[in-house]
């Protein structure tokens, strides 16, 4: 795989060596200008002529060679050499008094101090002030150029111009390589940080544990956060959720990177300074002073820490915690970084909001397989106790019906009228234990609908002593809640009925504000419900814990009065939600 810092090296030395072709066309022409302004029209000298064409032999070369940018890479070096060359021999190839064609030479001098470097420059230079000092001693065979005013300028002047050039241009050199650095570092760390990027959306779609996730993203976030000393530390990330076992919902740690151990304890309210403007605002807050925030400051990992930023993590209008970065370093992150963590946070968000989804629906998966557990054991327990009872009663007085027959038919036929009650009041009881399973009334025309024929049924099918103030729920109520409110008032009425056999039982449904509030007394024996619950482990009627249970799933809250002698009393409150909108099929 190529290396983007040597990639985008090679891009910069091609840029600037056509920039260099294109300025030495221009220094070709002008020492065509000059000249012809000293000596008049040509025809020139055969030696500036043969310049001439070599000059422009070697910059058509170089157009050629750039390209190819394999080839291109070697130019610096060879241009440089054949510059210093052409524009060193130039004084040499016409007679002048003036030797203005000696301060073209300034050209290679400057591209060896800027290129290169000052000691190079300088050697340029060396080399230059010896042609130029072989001519004016005359060990060169160049007549009419001894005048010492005419060397020593030009020499003097590639002298200032090398040092000058130098001075200037090292900081600026220097200042630039670094700037090119850390954008190649920005890219290379965008690059990784998008290649963790596709795999964490890889890895959403494979599991709900958003654990990965948050790990992931704290790996690319602090890898690209600018880096500090080396004796200050290292940058910090952490990742941090809402506790809901809390009681005041504190944010607790999750995940983190290069924190102190005796940071990992530390909860943090989330209800001051940058984490709490992130949350307020749903947006990154970047920060400089750690130690001046109320919050962070709790950390010591955080008080070294001269810059950094704070994402909120959530998903729509769900605030799920917050992941804050800082660094050592005073520059704050990148803006591409900072890009890069949004995109991360927002699937952490996702990721978080899928693993909380799913947690709510295996626990609405188990509570179907419990409640349909329930309702079966419910169906048997009733079949039990009422129409299997009397099944058999009639099983054993058919038998002795068809007996009787034989020695008494008048007799006979009194007993199978009584058969048929006892048939009839089975086939009652089981019609009203398969309504308490799916009662089509509570769908169709509501809570209160479903509670007064259930008592109707009790009193006309089973002559129970039931009286019923229904209250006023239609079918506009929650489904879930009417559903899981009669399946309570019905278990609490079966347990009337059964420990309280015969004893009148009252049922009320009313509505105190937002808050639906059932009632279901009864004026039997009553009991000890400090000692029935202490010891309900043991017991083989779950009846009571399905009430308290059901009660949880509505957000509501069950009261048990009762005392040995007194009767029982049971009350469900619970809140009423917002009406059912349903609009055309």
């Amino acid at each position: 795989m190529n290396n983007p810092r040597r990639a985008g090296f090679r891009k910069t030395t091609v840029r600037v060596d056509d920039l260099l072709y294109r300025v030495r066309w221009a220094l070709i022409t002008l020492a065509v200008a000059v000249t012809w302004f000293e000596y008049g029209a040509p025809p020139f000298g055969i030696k500036f002529f043969a310049w001439l064409v070599a000059a422009i032999i070697v910059n058509l070369l170089v157009g050629v060679v750039l390209q190819f940018p394999d080839l291109a890479k070697r130019l610096p070096t060879l241009t440089l050499i054949v510059d210093t060359l052409l524009f060193g021999v130039l004084p040499f190839t016409v007679v002048s008094t003036s030797n203005f064609l000696a301060y073209f030479a300034i050209f290679p001098v400057i591209i060896a101090t800027v290129r290169f470097s000052i000691k190079v420059g300088l050697t340029v230079v060396f080399l230059l002030a010896l042609s130029l000092g072989a001519q004016y001693f005359g060990f060169l065979d160049q007549p009419g150029q001894h005048d010492i005013l005419a060397t020593a300028l030009p020499i003097g002047a590639i002298c200032a111009i090398a040092i000058l050039t130098g001075f200037v241009s090292q900081p600026i050199k220097a200042e630039a390589i670094q700037h090119a650095n850390q954008e190649l570092d920005t890219l290379r760390g965008a690059m990784a940080g998008a290649k963790l990027f596709y795999e964490t959306t890889d890895l959403m779609n494979l599991t709900t544990n958003y654990k990965p996730v948050l790990e992931t993203m704290l790996d690319a976030g602090v890898k690209g956060l600018p880096q500090g000393r080396h004796e200050d530390g290292l940058p910090v990330g952490i990742a941090m959720l809402f506790d809901e076992k809390d009681s005041q919902q504190r944010l607790a740690l999750i995940a983190a990177r290069n924190l102190d151990r005796r940071d990992e304890s530390v909860r943090l309210p989330g209800k001051a300074g940058v984490i709490l403007e992130a949350l307020n605002t749903g947006d990154p807050v970047v920060f400089d002073r750690a130690d001046n925030d109320p919050e962070l400051s709790q950390l010591g990992s955080f008080l070294r820490c001269r810059s950094g930023v704070c994402f909120p993590l959530r998903s729509g209008l769900d605030l799920y915690g917050a992941v804050i970065f800082a660094t050592t370093a005073p520059r704050r992150p990148s803006e591409e970084h900072l890009e890069l963590l949004h995109a991360f946070t927002s699937q952490a968000g996702i990721a978080i909001q899928n693993a909380k989804l799913y947690q709510v629906s295996r626990k609405e998966q188990e509570r179907i397989v419990h409640n349909e557990s329930d309702m079966r054991q419910k169906l048997a327990r009733d079949l039990h106790d009422g129409p299997t009872q009397k099944l058999a009663a009639l099983v054993m007085q058919i038998d002795y019906i068809n007996r009787l027959l034989e020695v008494n038919p008048k007799e006979a036929r009194v007993e199978l009228k009584k058969a048929r009650e006892v048939a009839e009041q089975a086939v009652k009881e089981i019609r009203t234990a398969l309504f308490t399973l799916r009662p089509l009334v509570l769908e169709t025309k509501g809570l209160s609908a479903a509670v007064q024929s259930f008592g109707e049924r009790l009193r006309d099918n089973e002559k129970v002593a039931i009286q019923v103030n229904q209250g006023e729920f239609g079918p506009e109520l929650d489904t879930h809640v009417a559903v899981t409110v009669f399946a309570i008032i019905e278990e609490a009425i079966g347990n009337a009925r059964k420990h309280a056999a015969g004893a009148p039982i009252f049922v009320s449904l009313q509505q105190k504000e937002h808050t639906l509030v059932a009632v279901v007394q009864d004026q039997g024996p009553g009991f000890d419900v400090e000692k029935v619950q202490s010891s309900y482990d043991q017991r083989s009627s779950l009846g009571l814990q399905n009430m308290h249970e059901r009660a949880r799933l509505i957000d509501g809250t069950l009261t048990i009065l009762s005392a040995p002698g007194q009767g029982t009393r049971i009350t469900l409150a619970c809140p009423i939600p917002p009406p059912q909108l349903t609009g055309p099929e």
